[in-house]
């Protein structure tokens, strides 16, 4: 399973939560991003508000639906390094809709990263688009790659969207039966997990495998400060998904609200994609630049 992919879902699946909806409801967070890269292995350098993301979550009888936005600024960043993605998934009743994007790179290496913003700055701009569809019974998925003719930082949501829906790029398709229980999506899959407090493995599909998400470890902390703000009573959790088709695993932590406004709202997640980069959101509500959209699309 890609890992960047597995970190924008699970930034944004988090917001999922089980109320039954009067009406619909529609949240919308902004998180601010810090990035540590380890040159050596013995330590790490830190740098604050290298990018923003924001997550929207819709809710109403009978359907739902969650978007993240997230991205590095080459402006702030380490390296000028542009990554972006975003991730909007859809359900009604059993039917359900997946169109993700993200810029396209695989990075073992601080090295590789500096090639990659080179080989960008001279004109190569990739990204990697999945949809998915699931009704139930089968999940179906497709990936494939697209060429930008410029490099589109996230403020150009809208305009790769559109590129990508006039591509007709065939890509690789996939289709998986879902066993009993199992959920369409991770968004399913999160959600479940965060309410259930036995840490019992749940199976979700993911172009066109299966996985296993795990809440591994739960604790309770009286009140979480961030900034100059206190959120009060939250919940610091580990989480780890495992694909039964070769066994890689994925780690991540969320620390988020556990009552009132803010309950299942994540308030500081932390991934670690690479040995040697560390990426973590905090939630910045006050710090939301009006100009970063999700596309018009909650």
């Amino acid at each position: 399973m890609n890992r960047r992919y597995t970190f924008i879902a699970a930034v944004a699946l988090v917001l999922v939560t089980s109320s039954t909806q009067a009406a619909t409801t529609v949240d919308r967070h902004h998180y601010s991003i810090t990035a540590r890269i380890r040159p050596l292995v013995v330590f790490w350098i830190t740098r604050s508000d290298v990018g923003d993301a924001v997550v929207t979550r819709r809710l109403g009888p009978g359907e739902a639906s969650y978007s993240l936005l997230i991205g590095s600024d080459p402006e702030r960043a380490p390296l000028h390094i542009n990554r972006w993605g975003y991730i909007r998934e859809e359900i009604h009743g059993a039917e359900s809709r997946l169109i993700g994007l993200m810029t396209e790179s695989d990075e073992d290496s601080i090295e590789q990263a500096e090639a990659n913003v080179r080989s960008q700055a001279i004109g190569r701009h990739p990204f990697k688009v999945i949809e998915a569809t699931g009704d139930g019974e089968q999940a179906r998925s497709r990936v494939r790659s697209i060429a930008a003719p410029e490099d589109y930082t996230f403020r150009h949501l809208p305009v790769v969207l559109d590129l990508a829906a006039r591509n007709p790029a065939e890509g690789r398709s996939r289709v998986v039966r879902l066993p009993a229980g199992a959920r369409p999506g991770f968004l399913s899959a999160l959600a479940d997990a965060m309410r259930d407090s036995s840490g019992s493995p749940i199976t979700y599909a993911y172009f066109g495998r299966l996985y296993e998400l795990r809440r591994t470890r739960t604790e309770r902390i009286g009140s979480v400060r961030i900034g100059q703000r206190s959120y009060g009573p939250s919940i610091a959790a580990d989480f780890v998904t495992t694909s039964s088709y070769d066994g890689q695993r994925t780690r991540f932590s969320i620390t988020y609200g556990a009552d009132g406004p803010l309950a299942e709202v994540p308030l500081r997640v932390v991934y670690q994609p690479r040995w040697w980069m560390q990426v973590e959101l905090t939630i910045d509500d006050a710090a939301a630049p009006g100009a970063l959209g999700d596309g018009g699309r909650p």
